[in-house]
């Protein structure tokens, strides 16, 4: 799991999803297709009034969107209202007065945005407790703030203040963390022991490692690097928004942790259920499934039956597998051959570079005069054990000059076999081609340089964006085809698809078919030595660290692979309709030019198109 989303906007759209309990377009009256940018606009400014946070990172100019400055204020877990049922339902009940076929064609990409929405918001329609979650090990907010605050972009003066507004928020936010927390206990819904135990253990290393660093900590050193550009700041101002930002980051930020720190232990021992979604059962209600179902649907952009899901990534394993093998039995040193390749040796800074020069001969050319400065960043080591492998910071919509990656050190290293600790290349050389080019960073600037709808460049589909930039990261096995052995190359590429099936089959096994960890222990077994006939269990600490970060994060991993599979399908359908005729690069186009709806949609017009 490689990137780190920016959930600022999320978290929004959930709240906006625990207000709304029904929508079914009550409206008779057709209207004029002509009015549907002006109501598309209006859901624009719903969705994003008064968040100064988001708005703050979506956009370089906010003014231009026609957005005003808000007062400072971070997400908060909510249980809906009656109040925010009517407001939702006046403004997304026009939605079904369009005649869709009416709609051009960015209209209707828009269109479909907006239905999906609603259709999300309601078939997870009281199901709150399940859908809120903001504690957790690594993709909790408490384990993202810290990066996200220092992100904060510091456009003039008001919004320096602002950050300071945030960082004083923090102590109040926190503690109505905790106390959803206990709410959702009180419900049936508390949080599982494990997971209490590492969200603690974050805020710990946090706090320590703020002590420890002094004046050195990156909120700090950050801070003043970013406040050193701010030309309209004088010399004066700038001392003393420093020695303001050190008080706050010793105060309020650490009092904000050391707040879940003391106090989440209070749901301890109070989870009614410690395993998967499948468990969660209400009045004879299969709650916990019903939810599944909703999160898949939201997380892949399909909506199809789990069973027919289990089945497809089941033949599709199968299929990886009998390859994977066919390769070994051609040639039993393949293993040897593979383990030898080292697809780079430079620095992410020139890898990047790299693609860059590559990429357009299988992508189309993005609509830029050069290349945007791009900063690659290392997470501080305070946070290595409760975050991402990597993260693509995406950059404002009006933006088109910098752009920022951020590496875990800790993720990017292995041990060699005189047990140093050494760079691992080879994930580097994916790991970049996924949050870079031709993944998020190449995405994600093709998109908002079209002229489409700038509500589609906010509400994005999570499955298209992370299934897209899984595509990009295996497809960059392409670019060593003939540097080393093709078959060597396949048999790397074909042991990290199997290994992504593998985990969003275990995340069904587990949410959906109620697996325990004996289960997944076993089910990993199977996998562990793919070329023992015997295959020896799998470890248990193994399957178990496996199993907890499942229960966890529902469907995550089916925004990656899942997704995935469904282009890759998409690719070889196309290919093989078009024989001698496919054109890579305008397949490509087809589906990057769909912007980042769900993938059911994008499937439609690639059919469409090649007429399959």
């Amino acid at each position: 799991m490689k990137n780190l989303k920016r959930f600022f906007l999320g978290i929004v759209i959930l709240a906006i999803s625990l207000l709304l309990p029904g929508c079914g377009g009550t409206q008779s009256t057709e209207r004029d297709p002509a009015t549907f940018d002006e109501f598309a606009d209006s859901i624009f400014q719903l969705v994003l009034s008064g968040d100064e946070l988001s708005s703050n990172y979506l956009f370089e100019d906010p003014t231009k969107f026609g957005l005003e400055r808000y007062e400072p204020s971070l997400p908060t877990p909510s249980a809906g209202s009656v109040l925010g049922t009517l407001v939702i339902n006046l403004y997304f009940d026009p939605l079904y007065s369009y005649d869709y076929n009416k709609l051009n064609d960015d209209q209707k990409m828009t269109y479909l945005v907006l239905d999906n929405l609603v259709t999300r918001i309601n078939e997870m329609n009281g199901m709150n407790y399940l859908s809120a979650d903001y504690l957790g090990s690594y993709l909790g907010y408490q384990a993202q703030l810290p990066l996200l605050l220092i992100e904060y972009n510091f456009k003039d003066n008001l919004d320096i203040l602002n950050y300071f507004k945030y960082l004083q928020l923090i102590p109040e936010t926190f503690k109505k963390y905790v106390d959803f927390e206990v709410e959702k206990a009180d419900n049936g819904y508390g949080m599982p022991n494990f997971v209490i135990d590492k969200v603690i253990d974050q805020c710990e290393s946090f706090v320590e490692e703020v002590h420890n660093s002094g004046d050195n900590h990156f909120m700090i050193t950050l801070f003043n690097q970013k406040l050193d550009k701010c030309t309209f700041l004088s010399e004066e101002t700038k001392d003393s928004y420093i020695d303001r930002n050190k008080e706050l980051v010793n105060t309020s930020l650490i009092d904000g942790y050391n707040y879940v720190k003391n106090n989440l232990s209070v749901v301890y021992d109070r989870a009614t259920n410690n395993m998967g979604l499948a468990y969660y059962v209400k009045e004879d209600k299969e709650i916990g499934k019903l939810y599944y179902k909703a999160l898949f649907k939201d997380a892949t952009g399909y909506d199809m039956e789990i069973e027919d899901a289990i089945a497809y990534l089941d033949e599709n394993l199968n299929e990886k597998l009998t390859e994977y093998y066919a390769l070994y039995n051609n040639n039993p040193n393949i293993i040897n051959i593979a383990s030898k390749i080292q697809l780079m040796n430079s620095t992410p800074e020139e890898q990047l570079e790299y693609y860059q020069e590559v990429i357009y001969d299988y992508f189309p050319k993005l609509n830029i005069e050069s290349f945007p400065n791009t900063t690659i960043r290392y997470v501080d080591k305070s946070m290595e054990d409760h975050f991402s492998p990597a993260a693509y910071m995406v950059s404002a919509i009006d933006n088109y000059t910098e752009e920022f990656i951020y590496l875990n050190n800790k993720s990017i290293h292995t041990t060699d076999s005189n047990g140093n600790e050494v760079l691992d290349y080879n994930y580097l050389y994916t790991t970049i081609a996924h949050e870079g080019f031709p993944g998020h960073m190449y995405q994600n600037i093709y998109f908002k340089n079209t002229e489409s709808n700038v509500l589609r460049k906010v509400l994005k589909n999570s499955g298209y964006v992370e299934g897209w930039a899984t595509y990009a990261e295996l497809f960059s096995y392409t670019f060593a085809e003939g540097l080393f052995d093709n078959d060597a190359l396949r048999f790397l590429k074909l042991n990290d698809e199997i290994n992504g099936i593998i985990q969003a089959r275990l995340d069904m096994g587990i949410h959906y078919e109620g697996w325990t960890i004996e289960q997944t222990e076993n089910y990993l077994g199977q996998y562990n030595d793919r070329f023992n006939r015997e295959s020896p269990n799998y470890e248990a600490d193994a399957a178990k660290k496996v199993f907890e970060q499942l229960v966890e994060i529902p469907t995550n991993s089916q925004k990656y692979f899942f997704t995935y599979l469904k282009l890759e399908d998409m690719y070889i359908n196309v290919y093989q309709k078009m024989g001698n005729n496919f054109d890579i690069i305008d397949f490509h186009k087809t589906i990057l030019d769909c912007g980042p709806i769900p993938l059911r949609y994008v499937e439609e017009v690639v059919n469409s198109k090649y007429s399959i």
